[in-house]
């Protein structure tokens, strides 16, 4: 008997779940005081001056507060764009994660992503004088670098790292060039690092673990 595929936007139930906490919290945030808003995302977001702080003189807690924004800044969004392009590509791909690799492994790479993105940005930009980071796209690319690991029994090799390399170079053209500032109005740049960073995080964690066929 033939298995039919599932559409990508049928998600799994903690894909579901995860995308609606996104939307959650950035409403939550948008109906706040702006006093109260900024706050959060000064508190929040992964930055890159404190973080480099702590790790000049590292203690227990330090790293666990770093760890702490290193995950936070995942549900911080600059607009309802950022918001929703993250949105759309967690239900593509964190949808056949989930759906091939299990909720355990979907929420640890998830995680482990995020925090590859994080800290990729953290070390191509730690000596420029610092920034904010947030916004789950590390996670999200995470997502998509274990869904090339899922494609390789059906596409071949060849297709899928000719994918993977005209994703990250459309990454690395918008987040180098003034095309990234015009996309976000001016008032932020793309982290084609933290992008990247998941990626390469996802595809190769998703190694570790053994999916279920597509």
């Amino acid at each position: 008997m033939e298995k039919s595929e599932e559409p990508a936007f049928n998600a799994p139930p903690v894909t579901k779940y995860l995308v609606a906490t996104l939307i959650g919290v950035h409403i939550l945030l948008l109906v706040t005081e702006p006093a109260t808003r900024d706050w959060f995302y000064a508190n929040l977001s992964f930055d890159i001056a404190t973080s480099t702080a702590i790790l000049q003189t590292p203690t227990g807690g330090g790293i666990a507060a770093l760890f702490f924004t290193a995950t936070s800044h995942m549900f911080l969004h600059d607009d309802f764009m950022h918001l929703l392009i993250n949105a759309f590509m967690l239900l593509a791909f964190g949808a056949m994660v989930e759906r091939h690799f299990g909720v355990a492994t979907f929420i640890s790479l998830f995680l482990l992503c995020g925090w590859a993105g994080a800290f990729s940005e953290y070390f191509v930009s730690y000596d420029a004088g610092g920034g904010y980071l947030y916004g789950a796209s590390g996670a999200v690319f995470g997502m998509m670098g274990a869904t090339m690991r899922l494609m390789f029994p059906k596409y071949g090799l060849q297709k899928v790292v000719a994918f993977a390399a005209v994703m990250m170079g459309v990454n690395l053209v918008i987040g180098l060039s003034p095309l990234g500032q015009m996309l976000t109005g001016g008032d932020a740049t793309i982290s084609w690092a933290a992008h990247l960073g998941g990626f390469v995080a996802g595809g190769a964690l998703s190694l570790l673990f053994r999916p279920d066929p597509v």
